[in-house]
């Protein structure tokens, strides 16, 4: 029973990547729309939490410590939806978007089946991604290239012509790029923690530094960035010179294809965008944070946190964050938000402190756990510095549910990384 319930698990995570990529492709062709993908993502997370049950009533595990937080978690989403502004957003999410207390739900059950699987099946899950995730890259670059046909549709009607940069499959380069990074940095770990297939690593390593380039999302770029400088400072002492100079000739020869493609073949100039990104990085270490700063970010923080005293019990409400400003949406000069771009702010202003403090604490929690593992490896350490860039690049995006699924089994996986099931 314990090994047909292990097998199930598995199974129910690679449904999980596979209808993720699938349904969002077809969803880029219109076949079906994120409605139904929200509501197979909930049937899923109703199924992961009997298998769940199933396999600690069959191992005899007790309530443990990652319980109680879905517990708690799933409380106060509970809270935010009895209070909430809007009852059916809570409940189902915002148009387009559909992450409500059903997808919340799916989140947590994909996070506490992923605790079941052992590193050789993480491993295996984790291959199964990169594949889907080189297909992402190639769609991303047929997008950037301007074909006009993908998979055999045309992108006047499909495989969204309203971004210049790649979106894959995804609806959005900012979706797009945070799946990125969640490859790129475990690939990162594999190639620098390694012995093994190193120039394989190195090959994917470019690859999907280059799709995350593709997607010219400032936030996620910098988010890598800033882990890749932290983990090279973190190993100068402990790793060979050949191995860093590895990983920094890789950022340093991917831009020549990058710059060759998209300077020569398509209608992007790599100058610009090179020169429009730096001039803001510019312009905020010289003249501060203002308004306009990151496409208005800077002044939807600014409305939202306003409403901060009205809202900190249980926020407005789960994706309500639309109607903050009296049940209508808050609008800059250029465009009306109805997210705060901002994971936190979001989760602060729609769900209220203390979700905030208690959805911090479980990420801390599970990091504190990984800290104290003995059995670390690259596989391991790759997820914590995917999860920890996801948490950097959440400062300017929001949590969606063509990514979150994969950053809770993530979360699940590194959770299991420790051995002693006391804690």
């Amino acid at each position: 029973m314990k090994n047909v319930l292990n097998k199930l698990s598995i199974t129910i995570l690679i449904c999980l990547i596979v209808f993720i990529n699938v349904c969002t492709a077809l969803i880029s062709m219109k076949y079906i729309y994120y409605l139904q993908y929200s509501k197979c993502l909930f049937i899923l997370g109703i199924i992961a939490f009997i298998i769940y049950v199933l396999s600690k009533t069959v191992n005899k595990e007790k309530f443990a410590l990652k319980d109680l937080f879905v517990v708690i978690l799933l409380g106060l989403g509970v809270l935010s939806y009895i209070f909430a502004y809007r009852k059916d957003v809570a409940l189902n999410g915002m148009l387009s978007r559909y992450e409500g207390l059903k997808s919340l739900f799916s989140y947590y059950m994909i996070f506490l089946l992923a605790t079941q699987v052992d590193t050789k099946w993480q491993r295996h899950l984790m291959n199964i991604l990169i594949v889907f995730g080189l297909l992402q890259v190639i769609i991303g670059t047929l997008q950037v290239l301007q074909i006009k046909n993908i998979l055999g549709y045309s992108r006047a009607d499909n495989f969204s012509t309203s971004y210049r940069f790649a979106c894959g499959t995804l609806g959005n380069p900012n979706f797009y790029s945070t799946f990125m990074i969640l490859i790129l940095m475990y690939v990162y770990s594999l190639l620098i923690n390694q012995k093994k297939n190193r120039w394989l690593y190195l090959i994917l390593f470019l690859i999907f530094g280059y799709g995350l380039l593709i997607g010219n999302t400032l936030g996620c770029i910098l988010a890598a960035i800033i882990m890749g400088v932290i983990i090279l400072i973190r190993k100068i002492n402990k790793q060979t010179a050949q191995k860093i100079s590895l990983s920094v000739g890789a950022l340093l020869v991917l831009l020549i294809p990058l710059g060759f493609i998209i300077n020569k073949v398509s209608n992007q100039s790599l100058n610009k965008i090179i020169i429009k990104d730096v001039n803001e990085v510019k312009n905020v270490m010289q003249d501060g944070l203002k308004e306009s700063t990151g496409n208005y970010r800077i002044y939807i923080w600014k409305e939202s946190l306003k409403k901060f005293p009205q809202y900190y019990k249980t926020g407005i409400g789960i994706d309500n964050f639309g109607f903050l400003n009296d049940g209508t949406y808050f609008c800059s000069p250029e465009e009306c938000f109805d997210k705060a771009h901002n994971e936190y702010i979001q989760i602060l202003l729609t769900e209220g402190l203390l979700t905030l403090i208690v959805y911090l604490s479980f990420i801390t929690m599970i990091l504190l756990r990984y800290r104290k593992a003995k059995r670390k490896n690259a596989h391991s350490a790759g997820l914590v510095y995917a999860t920890i860039t996801y948490l950097i690049q959440a400062i300017f995006n929001i949590s969606v549910i063509q990514v979150a699924p994969i950053l809770y089994m993530y979360l699940g996986f590194i959770y299991n990384t420790y051995k002693d099931k006391k804690i």
